[in-house]
């Protein structure tokens, strides 16, 4: 008797290892994500803001010169903040501020070799605070030693005015 129960009790836990670890699925983020920007929106982004400096020239946004421990990330609620920070002397697409928010940024990493895979803004409703998650996926083989900046934009429905903090998550 006491056999049958060890082999049950074995067979259980292994049935159980089984269930319990599955390292290809990804943790899930608690947040909003960004919502489909218009095509001109999108388009914009696509030309004056790369992902990376890494493959790019540094775009002429109104960006301050950070160290790798730095975040900038600005939340924009009109036209008039957009264009503090947009390159100058280009065409602005054209948001309504009045049902979105946008949110552009900027920070670095140690090397070129991640890839964005999402974002999204959690907003407890007891706090002040806000955090935006950015999510990167590590790359696998080498890459240079080079300090990137990685930029990242997302519009979102309006947003409450509160404190924004950036969680960077690397998968």
């Amino acid at each position: 008797m006491k056999t049958k129960i060890l082999t049950l009790t074995a067979a259980l836990l292994m049935l159980g290892g089984f269930v319990a670890c599955n390292d290809s699925e990804e943790p899930e983020y608690i947040g909003s994500p960004p919502v489909t920007a218009p095509v001109d929106v999108s388009a914009f982004f696509k030309t004056y803001l790369p992902s990376s400096s890494y493959s790019r020239p540094e775009p002429e946004f109104n960006f301050s010169e950070i160290d790798s421990r730095d975040i900038e990330c600005f939340v924009i609620n009109s036209m008039e903040e957009f264009k503090a920070v947009a390159p100058p002397a280009v065409e602005l697409p054209v948001i309504d501020f009045v049902k979105y928010t946008l949110i552009i940024g900027q920070h670095w990493m140690g090397d070129p070799g991640y890839t964005f895979e999402k974002q999204a803004v959690d907003s407890d409703s007891e706090s002040d605070k806000m955090i935006l998650n950015l999510v990167y996926k590590r790359l696998g083989g080498a890459h240079p030693a080079s300090m990137t900046n990685f930029y990242f934009w997302g519009l979102y429905t309006k947003l409450p005015e509160k404190t924004l903090t950036v969680n960077k998550i690397i998968i």
